[in-house]
């Protein structure tokens, strides 16, 4: 399910942005809400069954390009 959304969100990204960057980056930044499952504001995050079956070099990929554009710190 989670393949689906991403995929949905790239593309929905991609298009708004018209198509300014690869890919790679629109899916990248996909992640952003589909990586962890947040319970409330006091609690750590619950990292989704898929973002823990990425290589370590993905998350850190992904990670990075999201913290550039959001300014988010992602743990």
């Amino acid at each position: 399910m989670v393949d689906y959304y991403r995929s949905t969100i790239a593309k929905d990204l991609k298009q708004f942005d018209n198509n300014q960057h690869s890919n790679q980056y629109y899916n990248d930044l996909a992640w952003n809400g589909l990586y962890k499952i947040s319970n409330s504001a006091n609690n750590p995050p619950i990292l989704t069954d898929v973002w823990n079956t990425l290589s370590e070099s993905k998350k850190t990929r992904i990670k990075n390009t999201i913290k550039i554009v959001t300014n988010e710190k992602i743990n």
